[in-house]
């Protein structure tokens, strides 16, 4: 068993380094050209394989009673799984929404906000400890998608594919680099965060890739779809 869970967490771990590489291919390339389309689809691989194994890494986790760590690995299994469904589904809804594409969109999004309140009852539950702040903060980041989710059971009009697809792309990019900052960045950054400090990490790449977005997307808004 443990050789099981040494090879899901390699696969994990170089997965998920690639990936961070591989990300920045359909960002600086031509859109919609082939260089584009080739590494997007090599990124969308790589992520996938990274979702997969850190929800194993998750169940593993659960067996262990290592709970906190169980929550993070799920809870970010799922929304990087969700943003990296919707990003390449869109591309086949282009000229409107399928019922099926709004089923699974319902239901992702239902088990967002479902994980996003355990998350924060967890974290008053954890009375106190500095945990419990990531816990609120990846909580109320996942409950964000509540507003989503009401406009989308009463069947609103959604955003352009095109936004939809730079949101999608971008945001499993934070989730990669948030997860290298937060993991592999310990190494890297020894010392340097500690205490209530230690949620720097977690926060930082959401906020540089958030501004990221907003200023594709108010770009791109104000050009001809790409096709």
């Amino acid at each position: 068993m443990e050789w099981i869970i040494k090879g899901i967490t390699w696969t994990h771990v170089l997965a998920g380094f690639s990936s961070l590489i591989v990300f920045w291919i359909p960002v600086f390339t031509k859109k919609g050209g082939e260089a584009h389309r080739k590494a997007g689809k090599i990124y969308v691989a790589l992520m996938w394989a990274v979702v997969i194994s850190a929800f194993l890494l998750c169940i593993n986790n659960l067996s262990i009673a290592r709970y906190s760590s169980a929550a993070f690995l799920g809870f970010l299994s799922l929304i990087t799984g969700n943003v990296l469904w919707y990003g390449i589904a869109i591309l086949k809804n282009k000229k409107g929404l399928s019922s099926q594409f709004r089923r699974i969109q319902l239901l992702l999004q239902g088990a967002i906000v479902l994980a996003s309140s355990l998350l924060i009852f967890y974290g008053i539950w954890l009375e106190g400890h500095s945990t419990a702040i990531l816990m609120f903060v990846f909580g109320g980041l996942g409950l964000t998608d509540l507003p989503k989710f009401i406009k989308n059971l009463k069947g609103s009009k959604s955003d352009s594919w095109l936004k939809t697809h730079i949101v999608g792309m971008c945001t499993s990019g934070i989730a990669a680099y948030t997860a290298f900052f937060v993991f592999g960045g310990r190494v890297l950054f020894k010392g340097l965060f500690v205490g209530y400090w230690s949620v720097v990490p977690w926060i930082a790449p959401g906020i540089v890739g958030g501004m990221i977005i907003y200023l594709m997307v108010r770009r791109f808004d104000k050009k001809k779809p790409i096709t």
